[in-house]
């Protein structure tokens, strides 16, 4: 974490006023929330990628709490508990400061600033193209050209998982491995052999017809049913160590019970690796999507939803010709649950921000149902980093603006400071002389601290002003 010097400071603050103005002209309202929150609140749906990277102690209360490691938890969690006293949808932005342990980040440092937009209570597809507009003019606001957003749907994507009717515990699996998954058939070797490692399916055939052999049984049931097995095949229990019988049977019915049937875990690989491979244009994409879930028996109505929403961002000046489909995409939050998004620029090794919905964090959270939402969030250090590097922060020069207002003697502060008050009501930014420095101490002074004008009053009340170059 590093010091902001007052000029980098002033830029800062000058380019995240600019995207909250943005931002507002499209209905969202500021919301600031705490800097320490409850530990468990960002745990919840987050997952343990996250968990790893948080600042997280214990406060004298003997509360686990955590400096915010990001803004959409919070803001769910304010909606909920205000949740009788807003209609929906609600629309939140906010800007401030997160704490993460996060390398990607430029210089290394574990504070930096989001800047972003919340849009709860709104399930439709013109609820998605909004807040995708939206995010796509964020950049160039901030002096950032030829971005291009990335653009998936987790519900495509479990859609087709559906056809293989994998648990739970497998799907998870077969999300998380999508990054490896998008080099298609080839890529399934690797996937696959990590799965079995991971007793997500068991080649055994012994196993296999145990499995299926308890199937809709009661625990007990199969407890029975393992226990007959295992004495028919003459097992010696005496080679599981210091475990009794019940013991062994148990732990047996944990591993089938954990494991999917070798088939569908297959299929279910198989049909993933077919679809995180798609990447391109977004109508053609969306058409190749679709012959993938037809051709696998899978419902199209969530392929059908992306394809309304692709219409229309290509319909929309901020977005059209900027977006690419890409199913491989997979964003680090664990609780997106439909579209997931990320904006890139070719200059940056990373995403300059992104986002996506998020319908099931209420319940996470503790609410009895659902609640539609989504939202995004950009790096503001980044932002002005590939400005720089661009030539073009968006940011002017103070210097025209600051003033150094110096008196002869102390014999005439008063007037002095009569002067600089003149000029602070003339918005302009005024620094009074504290060391009765004279008129060449005064300049040189001016200059290292690039103020642009000095005001010099003498003995007599009169005054003279001079640039400095």
């Amino acid at each position: 974490m590093y010091d902001l010097p007052t000029e980098s400071w002033l830029r800062k603050q000058q380019m995240q006023d600019s995207l909250t103005s943005l931002i507002a002209s499209y209905g969202y309202r500021f919301l600031e929330t705490p800097l320490l929150e409850g530990t468990e609140l960002f745990l919840r749906q987050s997952g343990g990628d996250l968990a790893s990277r948080m600042y997280s102690f214990v406060d004298t209360g003997s509360n686990q709490v955590s400096l915010r490691p990001e803004f959409t938890s919070p803001i769910m969690r304010h909606y909920l508990e205000a949740a009788d006293e807003l209609p929906l949808p609600v629309r939140f932005q906010y800007a401030g400061p997160v704490f993460r342990y996060d390398v990607a980040h430029p210089e290394g440092s574990g504070q930096y600033t989001q800047v972003g937009a919340e849009l709860i209570g709104a399930d439709s597809v013109v609820a998605d193209a909004e807040l995708l507009s939206l995010a796509a003019e964020i950049p160039a606001r901030a002096g950032v050209t030829d971005c291009r957003i990335n653009l998936a749907d987790l519900d495509v994507f479990h859609s087709l998982l559906d056809v293989a009717h994998v648990s739970d515990r497998a799907r998870s699996f077969i999300q998380a491995a999508v990054p490896q998954l998008k080099g298609g058939p080839d890529s399934l070797p690797q996937v696959r052999e990590r799965a079995y490692q991971l007793h997500l399916g068991d080649r055994s055939p012994e196993n296999r017809e145990l499995s299926a052999a308890i199937a809709g049984l009661e625990d007990e049931q199969a407890r029975q049913v393992i226990q007959g097995f295992l004495q028919w095949n003459g097992t010696d229990f005496r080679r599981f160590g210091q475990r009794d019988p019940d013991q062994v049977v148990d732990r047996f019915l944990r591993k089938l019970k954990g494991s999917d049937d070798v088939g569908q875990l297959e299929r279910g690989l198989e049909l993933a690796a077919s679809l995180t491979c798609l990447e391109g244009e977004p109508l053609e994409t969306v058409n190749a999507a679709r012959q993938v879930m037809e051709e696998a028996g899978a419902d199209v109505g969530a392929i059908g939803r992306l394809s309304d929403l692709v219409e229309i961002l290509e319909s929309c000046s901020e977005t059209r010709g900027k977006v690419t489909v890409d199913f491989g995409l997979a964003r680090g939050l664990a609780y997106y649950n439909g579209i997931v998004f990320e904006v890139w620029h070719p200059d940056w090794s990373g995403p300059l921000g992104g986002g996506g919905r998020y319908n099931g964090l209420a319940r996470a959270l503790g609410s009895d149902r659902n609640v539609p939402a989504l939202g995004f969030a950009y790096t503001l250090e980044t932002l002005l980093a590939l400005a720089d590097r661009h030539g073009d922060a968006g940011i002017a020069s103070a210097n025209n603006s600051s003033v150094l207002v110096v008196s002869e003697s102390e014999n005439n502060c008063s007037e002095a400071f009569r002067v600089a008050g003149e000029l602070r009501e003339e918005s302009l930014s005024v620094e009074l002389d504290v060391q009765t420095r004279d008129l060449a101490g005064a300049l040189a002074y001016a200059a290292r601290r690039g103020i642009g004008r000095i005001v010099y009053v003498d003995s007599m009340g009169q005054q003279a002003a001079y640039d400095v170059e």
